[in-house]
């Protein structure tokens, strides 16, 4: 995975939709930022007159992405060593094997010897009042088997914001996939699996890995 990241080959149909939405000036928040694969190229695409927040929680992740931001000169990006909840407080992040397993989902016995580190949580609605965001234009999450948390924790910002477009990596377990589906069903979004846009639906996906949704 960290040779696809390097070579831009990982998530490569996200990638293209943000490329095809995002625009300058506009505002991009990266949930579960990881060490910045999509928070610079977000950076990139709304310039200086655009806002970028990125949210990444593991220590050593935080680092690489604090230090990415800071060698890009991208003042307009910030970076915040938070988790995403759906309330403030604190948590146990479990650090796994590779920078993208890092979780505060419950684990396995046999994963309980790994290291734990104690984080910061918030909402998304917490962060955007706090960042005094007047618009959300864009909104990427994955976090790891915890994205209803997520969501729960920003319905402010999700009705705040009718044009926004929300990515999400859909977690494997059925019922996770269902509790998403109807948080989201007043919203009335229309979903694309894959981030594929020839293909929409009124519906959460059964399968697959992520999903892109807009208001249309």
């Amino acid at each position: 995975m960290m040779v696809q990241m390097a070579m831009g080959t990982y998530e490569p149909a996200k990638h293209a939709m943000i490329r095809r939405h995002l625009r300058r000036g506009m505002t991009f928040i990266d949930v579960g930022a990881n060490r910045g694969y999509f928070t610079l190229q977000a950076a990139q695409l709304v310039g200086s007159a655009g806002r970028v927040i990125s949210v990444e929680p593991a220590p050593e992740n935080y680092s690489y992405l604090q230090r990415s931001i800071e060698l890009n000169g991208y003042s307009h990006t910030r970076a915040l060593p938070i988790a995403l909840s759906d309330h403030d407080g604190s948590a146990s992040l479990q650090i796994l094997g590779r920078s993208t397993e890092h979780t505060l989902a419950p684990l396995k016995p046999q994963y309980k010897h790994l290291p734990k580190v104690t984080v910061q949580t918030q909402t998304l609605d917490s962060v955007v009042a706090e960042q005094q965001l007047k618009v959300v234009d864009m909104l990427k999450i994955d976090v790891q088997e915890l994205e209803i948390e997520v969501l729960r924790g920003a319905k402010q910002t999700l009705l705040a914001n009718p044009r926004m477009i929300l990515f999400v990596d859909l977690p494997k377990r059925i019922e996770m996939r269902r509790a998403i589906a109807e948080f989201l069903a007043p919203f009335r979004y229309t979903y694309f699996p894959d981030c594929d846009e020839d293909s929409p639906t009124r519906e959460i996906p059964p399968a697959g890995f992520e999903v892109a949704a807009m208001r249309i």
